[in-house]
């Protein structure tokens, strides 16, 4: 997809849709929700890439996506940790927060964001990336 504006509410609607078809309960449909939203805005707002790509993946227990452009990732002044007083910058923070497994791959060709969710509620946390099955791609 395009990496405009345009496209962080329409991939947060693409994911909410797919992920509520594999019914794997509101908390983790939500928070990949929440995950697809930030990592797709810091795509459109910081890679410089003219395309974002969405893939969602599910395992058993698990929720995943990976996001990615070809662009190449600009190191803004002031890249350390946000202020407190700041209202934005806390993109990553918020995909760790509520991510089980966060990966980030950055190289010529782009960066690629890979994030993992539990679908239990017990706060198990996975390290394993599975295989890519099933999985919906939106490009």
């Amino acid at each position: 997809m395009a990496a405009t504006d345009a496209a962080v509410p329409a991939l947060r609607a693409f994911t909410r849709r797919t992920v509520h078809a594999w019914r794997p309960g509101e908390p983790a449909a939500e928070a990949l929700a929440l995950i697809v939203t930030e990592l797709v805005t810091n795509a459109c707002q910081h890679s410089g890439s003219p395309h974002v790509t969405v893939h969602l993946f599910a395992g058993e227990q698990i929720l995943g996506v990976e996001v990615s452009d070809n662009g190449a990732w600009k190191n803004q002044a002031g890249d350390a940790a946000p202020a407190e007083e700041a209202v934005s910058g806390r993109g990553l923070q918020l995909v760790e927060a509520y991510a089980a497994t966060v990966r980030i791959r950055r190289s010529r060709g782009g960066t690629s964001v890979i994030a993992i969710v539990g679908t239990e509620t017990d706060g198990t946390r996975t390290d394993e990336i599975p295989e890519r099955q099933p999985h919906v791609r939106l490009v």
